[in-house]
């Protein structure tokens, strides 16, 4: 977390004389970001805010007489007061001696410039210094209906306050001078008023402005020096009026200004937003803790995928990916479905500074940094589980799979049994049939099988792939096909026993693959006509 900048260091006259700038900003800053006083003076467009200046001249006769008078050097630096002051300000320009006299009044343009310039007599010869009429008609100057937030006053005088009989200030105390001081008061609490007070000669009554003001700054300089000073107030005034706005500016923050969506899952990424309220200046978030809960207020564990520091442009908007990885139970086998929805609060925690810090700890005393505290709500939702369509579906392609296995176990895996049945020729009953029905997967006709087979053996087998067929090995001839009524082909190796007649020793064979059911019904009824 960053730690919090408290800044009451007072900007010096000093420091506005020697620089308005400051160091070059880092590689990674962003090219907009302001570098300069006079940057930010851009920034927040400080000259379409007027201010007024109240510049008050002492044209005693004093000022006018001696061996080196300060009123021509009064005079040189009082237009080029004029001329630092930017088009748009509020120019009051009073002289006093006897009275006060109000010589120009108005907003500065090329046009009234040029007025202005010349509202000073080119020569001081008033008879008296009545400090405390010239501060009555300051005040009336700084107490306008339409007078502005932002108010100098610049008062010179070589003088004492030596009014003329009937002057409503004939000492420098009583009840008018309390009077003025409750009015400064006033005008104190509802504009930021900035009191400069210069005596041109050593020992005036300039400090008479503290009975009234409070806290003016008075000082005493030739007037060889005034033209760099009220150079300087100017640039103050700029500086409060950019003091003003960067303060307003500070009052905006940042916010989570986001909600999301997502399937609910054991892993769910959402995008955090975080928008920026400063309409100028830039800002540098960093997300110190994050914190989420599911609707019941479970904790669920939380982590944050970007990096912790963020920039954001002035009113725009950044994200950071936040990972929350909640418990979910199996929900198992469900028809039909079931849509579950949850929601997850992540509170964001985290602090920002308002940007370049550096530069802006020079123009306020203002806290550039906050916090940000926000909810980024995720709704997740799933759906599990089988509609009874599709449980039907998967079933009859479970079957359809099944079937198409025993298809091919039985075409290609599956050793087939014997098939068909031989019916015997006994050489020693011509006339008697005998049925020898093929079983199992392997089958040997010996003697003992076939009577006048002698040494003749033949094993009978199936294979794979080739269910209804029947192959014979011999393994001691003789065993012959009968091609035909009087011709017979010896067999030595493997073959496919067919339908048709075979000899094996001298007993005749003839071969039925399909009727073992009719060789049953004859064999039965043969044995039923024996009986």
């Amino acid at each position: 977390m960053l730690p919090l900048l408290h800044r009451t260091a007072r900007l010096g006259l000093c420091a506005l004389v020697v620089s308005f700038g400051v160091a070059a900003p880092a590689a990674d800053a962003q090219q907009s970001e302001p570098q300069t006083l006079d940057d930010l003076f851009e920034l927040f467009e400080v000259g379409t805010v007027p201010a007024d200046f109240v510049i008050v001249v002492d044209t005693s006769g004093s000022m006018s007489q001696g061996e080196n008078p300060p009123y021509p050097g009064v005079l040189e630096a009082y237009r080029v007061l004029i001329d630092a002051i930017p088009d748009g300000d509020v120019v009051s320009v009073l002289t006093f001696d006897t009275d006060p006299n109000l010589v120009f009044q108005g907003s500065l343009s090329d046009a009234s410039r040029r007025v202005a310039r010349a509202a000073l007599p080119e020569e001081a010869d008033g008879t008296h210094t009545d400090i405390g009429a010239a501060i009555d008609a300051t005040l009336r100057r700084l107490e306008r209906a339409d007078s502005s937030e932002v108010q100098t006053v610049i008062f010179l005088t070589d003088g004492v306050h030596e009014p003329a009989r009937g002057s409503e200030y004939p000492e420098r105390s009583g009840p008018a001078w309390d009077s003025l001081r409750q009015r400064a008061s006033e005008v104190t609490r509802v504009h930021d008023l900035l009191v400069l007070g210069i005596g041109v000669v050593e020992g005036t009554d300039v400090g008479l402005l503290r009975t009234v003001f409070g806290n003016p700054e008075i000082n005493s300089l030739p007037p060889d020096q005034l033209g760099p000073f009220f150079t300087e107030a100017v640039r103050r005034s700029q500086l409060t009026r950019l003091r003003k706005l960067v303060d307003a500016e500070l009052n905006n923050g940042v916010r989570v200004v986001s909600a999301g969506s997502s399937e609910l899952t054991g892993r769910i990424q959402t995008s955090v937003s975080l928008e920026s309220r400063f309409s100028k200046l830039a800002v540098e978030v960093v997300i110190s803790e994050l914190d989420a809960v599911d609707q019941d207020g479970n904790p669920v564990d939380v982590t944050l995928l970007s990096e912790e520091v963020v920039e954001i442009p002035a009113g725009e908007v950044a994200t950071v990916e936040v990972l929350l990885e909640p418990e979910l139970e199996d929900p198992g086998f469900t028809v039909p479905p079931v849509t579950e929805t949850a929601e997850f609060d992540v509170t964001v925690n985290a602090t920002f500074e308002a940007q370049p810090a550096a530069l802006l700890s020079r123009v306020t005393r203002k806290d550039l940094t906050g916090s940000v505290t926000g909810i980024h709500t995720v709704t997740a939702s799933r759906t599990y589980g089988m509609t009874v369509t599709r449980v039907l579906v998967m079933a009859a392609v479970a079957a359809l799979i099944l079937l198409v296995l025993y298809a091919l176990y039985h075409r290609f895996l599956k050793l087939p049994k014997l098939v068909g049945v031989f019916e015997l020729t006994d050489p020693g009953i011509p006339d008697e049939k005998r049925v020898i029905r093929l079983r199992g997967k392997r089958m040997t006709l010996t003697q003992a099988r076939v009577p006048g087979a002698g040494t003749a053996k033949l094993l009978l087998f199936t294979r794979r792939g080739k269910p209804g067929h029947v192959y014979a090995s011999v393994e001691q001839p003789p065993f012959y096909e009968v091609v035909g009524s009087h011709r017979e082909r010896q067999i030595n190796d493997q073959t496919e026993i067919r339908f048709g007649r075979y000899r094996l020793g001298r007993a005749g064979l003839q071969y039925r693959a399909r009727e073992r059911r009719r060789a049953r019904r004859r064999q039965t009824a043969n044995r039923g006509g024996e009986s």
